[in-house]
């Protein structure tokens, strides 16, 4: 089963290499693809606008164990219009992706959806993509009178007493803590044991106050909007941008075509793809990147640009909400909303103070590491125009003609008659990481502008193409964008990967100047993946000033696919 399901993939990537593709296309049978589901978790239910929404999202195949065919998972959340809130773009390592969404305060009070799938999840014929229902309570806006007709999900108070006193306890696994009563600011050490068959898992570890709420009502499933004619391909290696080159005269897809992907920065990604015979391309970007704007440009001559121009495949997942439900609140809740918005208004307002760490990417290097010479123009004397400049100093290359004829060219040492197989093709030559294929726009670019130059002098074969060799330039800001141009080059929206944190998690034994700072968190400990080595985990963290009962949960899956949930609680007095 194995090899054949090995097969099919790369013979599913020989007919086409592409995000999505019609199903009419595939000559394999899809049902023999391992099917993946997302799984969601989230710190809680009911939020407040000024809380922050914190999500875990599993993929899961179907004995419920980490599925490590997807390496992005796509999250968002919605209103009732299926209207989007937000859009995370996630990385998903072991089967696990996690972020989280700060609630603005001019978010409506309402029932919204949190919407988690990965390309190839979208292939289930049901459950294609994971949803959770929010309600979502702003303290800063009035809320509108429910209409009489329509559907409603209604949010009471419960008095303390009512809140749970038996705990869940999953088989094997066991919370552990030094007493079930603290003060305000007092250190708490938590321990987890589990049994052998479940230690070896990934899991999520909360630490929240219980909103002191009942919910009466459910909100029923959301669908697709319509039924889908497309097979998407599971992004194995990264993301998956993909698209179709096209003939502008008649649509016609154009084989044997190539398309440039660049992703700006100083790190920057830059890919060249080549189409195959149905016209389509693809990229597979594994690399980490921070720009939210891309350049795509159709590679070639004049001709190719007149001619034929690029169409990208979209990835947004569009749902069919069903008749939108209102939600109504116990005026009982008034007090503690209240105290509530108070306290989030305090905590926000020392947001400088105690926000998170937030990790930084890997720097990714050029495609061509350190090959060739590197000139720093400010070594040398500063000449005012690019031409000039090459002829003075960047003596391994040089521009030939003139105007619009002029071209770059390398000289090789091992070549100086230019006679080899290669060393007639044109070099390639990049600004900041941008492909340029009108030369005028490096040559008469301000030379002052310029950083360094880097030229590999012999050939260098990139994506389906041999260069005699590279011209790279760095300007200072780092900031060149060709021109763009509907047919040929053009600039789209590319969101970057939400990058890792570090929550903050304040240590009033370490640092005892905390203790002039309010703190009301309600939120203590959140670790979204936590690995019980050897069967233990052991954890500490501090309470905040407020009082209450709180509930300390684990949940996830185990190695062998069990899911686990298991609760513990303890309470908070002033």
């Amino acid at each position: 089963m194995v090899k054949k399901l090995i097969i099919i993939v790369f013979v599913f990537f020989g007919i086409a290499a592409s995000a999505q593709i019609s199903k009419n296309e595939v000559e394999v049978d899809v049902n023999v693809f391992p099917r993946e589901d997302v799984v969601l978790s989230m710190n809680s239910q009911v939020l407040l606008a000024g809380e922050l929404l914190q999500y875990k999202a599993n993929t899961l195949n179907t004995s419920k164990r980490p599925n490590l065919l997807s390496k992005v998972v796509y999250v968002s959340l919605r209103n009732q219009n299926d209207s989007v809130v937000f859009h995370h773009k996630l990385k998903v390592e072991q089967g696990t992706a996690n972020g989280d969404f700060f609630l603005p305060s001019n978010l409506r009070t309402g029932i919204y959806k949190l919407i988690a799938y990965t390309n190839f999840s979208r292939n289930n014929p049901q459950d294609a993509f994971a949803q959770k229902d929010i309600y979502v309570i702003n303290t800063f806006e009035k809320m509108d009178r429910a209409p009489q007709a329509r559907d409603s999900i209604k949010i009471t108070a419960s008095s303390k007493n009512d809140f749970p006193k038996v705990e869940e306890n999953a088989e094997g696994l066991t919370i552990n803590i030094n007493k079930n009563t603290y003060g305000f600011r007092e250190k708490i050490t938590l321990q987890v044991e589990a049994d052998a068959n479940i230690s070896k898992g990934n899991y999520t570890l909360s630490v929240r106050k219980i909103n002191p709420v009942e919910i009466f009502g459910r909100v029923s499933k959301w669908e697709e909007d319509k039924a889908s004619e497309i097979f998407y391909v599971p992004e194995l290696r990264g993301e998956l941008i993909s698209g179709v080159v096209r003939a502008k005269l008649d649509s016609s897809p154009a084989p044997n075509k190539e398309v440039v992907l660049t992703i700006p920065g100083v790190d920057y990604v830059a890919k060249i793809a080549k189409t195959n015979s149905e016209g389509r391309f693809f990229f597979s970007v594994t690399e980490a990147y921070n720009a939210e704007k891309s350049i795509v440009q159709l590679y070639g001559d004049e001709e190719v640009r007149n001619n034929y121009k690029v169409v990208l495949d979209s990835k947004e997942l569009k749902l069919r909400p069903n008749e939108p439900y209102f939600l109504k609140l116990d005026a009982e809740l008034k007090q503690w909303l209240q105290e509530r918005s108070v306290q989030l208004q305090v905590e926000n307002a020392y947001f400088d103070v105690k926000k998170d760490s937030i990790l930084k990417n890997k720097i990714n290097p050029a495609f061509f590491d350190d090959l060739g010479t590197v000139f720093t123009l400010d070594d040398y004397t500063r000449f005012p125009t690019v031409r000039e400049t090459f002829v003075e100093i960047v003596t391994l290359a040089a521009i030939r003609g003139k105007d619009g004829e002029s071209r770059f060219v390398v000289n090789n040492a091992y070549d100086p008659n230019g006679i080899a197989k290669f060393n007639t093709a044109d070099p390639l030559v990049l600004m900041d990481g941008m492909f340029i294929q009108d030369n005028t726009e490096l040559i008469n670019y301000n030379a002052r502008d310029i950083q360094r130059i880097r030229v590999v002098n012999e050939p260098y074969r990139y994506g389906s193409r041999i260069f005699s060799g590279i011209i790279a330039v760095e300007t200072k800001k780092g900031d060149f964008v060709p021109k763009l141009s509907p047919e040929y080059v053009e600039e789209i929206s590319l969101q970057p990967m939400i990058r890792d944190k570090k929550y903050y998690r304040p240590d009033y034994g370490q640092n005892p100047s905390l203790k002039r700072i309010p703190d009301y968190r309600v939120q203590l400990l959140w670790e979204p993946n936590i690995m019980l080595t050897n069967g233990n985990y052991e954890t500490s963290f501090y309470t905040s000033d407020v009082s209450d009962v709180f509930e300390i949960w684990i949940e996830g899956f185990s190695e062998e696919g069990t899911y686990i949930s298991t609760k513990k609680y303890f309470e908070v007095i002033e």
